[in-house]
C-alpha cells in the first residue's frame, strides 16, 4: 500500500511539473473589442498614430499689413514681375487680412492638437514677407504641404461660394509637386464645401502667383468665399462659420494623407 501510495504522489508531481507554473499576470479574459491584435503585436485603438502625427504644415493667411512698395518675379527666371505685397480685399466686417489670419490661427490650434509639426508664415497683423520669401518659407522647412488661405472680391454681388487654386506648368519643382498639388486641392475642395454647406466654385490652375511658381513642396490656395457677396461676408465674419472652414480643411488633410 505504502508503494502505491509513493507512486501516486510522484505522478501528481509530474503531471503539475507539465503544467508549469502559472503567472499572476496572466489575462484571464478575452481581448475586448476595441483591441486589435496581429500575429506580433497588440494594441488598442486610443494607441493609433493620428493621420497628421509628424506631418510638416504651413499654413499661410493670405496678405498683412506694412508700408513696402515691390515687385518681384512671376516665376523663376520670367521677365514678368508683380507686386509683392498687395492689400486684398475685404467686407463690413472685417478685411480680408484681418479674415486670413483668424482662421489661420484656428486652424494652427486644431493642427497642434492633431500632432502636426505646424508653421504660420505670420502670427500677427504686420508682415514683411513677400508672396517669394512665403514660398521659400515652406520650402526651407521640407513642408509636406502648404496651406494659403484667402477670401475672394468681385463687382459681382452675386458671386458666392469657396474655390480652391493649384499650381500649373511655370511651376519651379516640376511635374510631380503638380500632381499632388492638385490631388489635395481637389480633396480640400470637397471638405470645404461638405463642412461649410457653401457652392463649390471650382478647382482653378493657376500660372501666375509667385507663391505658387516659386514653391518646391504640394501648395494649395483656398479661396473661402465672397467678401463682396453681403450673406458670405457676414458667414466669414462668425467663429462657428471660420471653425467650419478649419474642420473642413483638417479633415481634407487627413484624406489627403491617408491617400498619398
Amino acid at each position: 500500500m505504502k508503494k502505491i501510495i509513493c507512486l501516486l504522489f510522484a505522478a501528481l508531481m509530474i503531471a503539475a511539473v507539465g503544467r508549469g507554473p502559472v503567472s499572476e499576470k496572466e489575462p484571464v479574459s478575452d481581448i475586448g473589442e476595441d483591441t486589435v491584435k496581429s500575429s506580433d503585436t497588440e494594441y488598442t485603438k486610443t494607441d493609433e498614430i493620428p493621420v497628421l502625427e509628424g506631418k510638416i504644415i504651413v499654413i499661410d493667411p493670405g496678405h498683412g499689413l506694412n508700408n513696402i512698395s515691390a515687385y518681384e518675379p512671376q516665376a523663376p527666371g520670367s521677365d514678368i514681375t508683380k507686386p509683392a505685397y498687395v492689400s486684398g480685399t475685404s467686407g463690413k466686417y472685417q478685411t480680408e487680412e484681418e479674415l486670413n489670419l483668424s482662421v489661420g490661427k484656428t486652424l494652427y490650434t486644431e493642427l497642434i492638437d492633431l500632432g502636426a509639426k505646424t508653421y504660420m508664415t505670420r502670427h500677427g497683423h504686420y508682415s514683411q514677407r513677400s508672396n517669394i520669401e512665403r514660398a521659400e518659407f515652406a520650402n526651407g522647412l521640407n513642408a509636406d504641404i502648404c496651406i494659403r488661405i484667402h477670401a475672394d472680391g468681385s463687382e459681382d454681388k452675386n458671386k458666392s461660394g469657396i474655390s480652391v487654386l493649384v499650381p500649373g506648368e511655370n511651376h519651379y519643382e516640376g511635374i510631380d509637386i503638380l500632381e499632388q498639388s492638385g490631388k489635395a486641392g481637389e480633396i480640400l475642395l470637397e471638405n470645404l464645401v461638405r463642412y461649410t454647406g457653401a457652392e463649390n466654385a471650382g478647382l482653378s490652375v493657376r500660372n501666375d502667383l509667385a507663391g505658387f511658381n516659386w514653391s518646391k513642396v504640394p501648395v494649395v490656395l483656398i479661396e473661402m468665399g465672397f467678401m463682396s457677396n453681403e450673406k458670405e461676408d457676414y458667414l466669414l465674419s462668425q467663429s462657428d462659420y471660420q471653425e467650419k472652414i478649419a474642420e473642413g480643411i483638417v479633415n481634407g488633410l487627413e484624406e489627403y494623407f491617408l491617400n498619398n
